[in-house]
């Protein structure tokens, strides 16, 4: 009986070591991913949104901040860029107002927009938290972002953000990240990341 007792005590401590090794490897690897992107497209929005636009998202966390760079073809009439808290389709609250924490410049087949946001900055469910909740929440795709247009104001072109070490081949927008070989310029993976890095130094002088 007494062995009986032990065995079942051995077990169990072994049941709740097993979690909490599973639960700190995910925290580490939650907190080591500081760049993220979201490859922007109308057709990622439910329902579906008729329109020409394309665009990519990028975000790279640096000591207290997060470096935003928004791309956007096709559309000029750019009135709102959120983070969204929640999954496409899903009735989702802004957290990150990108385009009062980023400068807009339109260009002839374009818009682009470019910001720096601490969590002084968040609002809705994440006002009060800190920049590694948000870190967290991108790493388990629980955010996207939204581009808003006069002429569709709940949202012209949507993107699920997911982490750039992430895996997206045979994944669906509403599950898990999309892939992306290229950024809306057609650089290589390399060249868009020295360009962010680029800007990154450039922001910081």
């Amino acid at each position: 009986m007494q062995n009986d007792k032990t065995l079942h005590l051995a077990i169990i401590i072994g049941a709740l070591l097993t979690m909490l090794l599973i639960s700190a490897t995910y925290s580490n690897f939650a907190y080591a991913q500081n760049k993220f992107r979201a490859k922007l497209d109308a057709d990622n929005l439910v329902p579906p949104v008729d329109s020409p636009a394309e665009g990519v998202a990028n975000f790279k966390l640096k000591d207290d901040a997060i470096n935003s760079k928004i791309n956007i073809t096709g559309i000029t009439d750019v009135s709102g860029a959120e983070i969204i808290m929640g999954t496409i389709g899903q009735n989702g609250e802004p957290v990150v107002d990108l385009l009062n924490t980023g400068d807009k410049s339109e260009r002839s087949d374009g818009v682009a927009i470019k910001g720096n946001f601490t969590a002084s900055d968040f609002v809705g469910s994440m006002e009060g938290k800190s920049l590694s909740d948000l870190q967290s929440a991108m790493t388990a795709n629980q955010t996207y972002v939204n581009i808003i247009t006069s002429e569709h104001p709940d949202g012209e072109l949507g993107g699920l953000i997911y982490a750039k070490s992430t895996s997206t081949e045979t994944q669906d927008i509403t599950e898990s990240p999309n892939p992306i070989e290229e950024n809306d310029e057609g650089d290589s993976e390399e060249e868009a990341e020295e360009s962010e890095d680029a800007d990154a130094e450039g922001n910081e002088e």
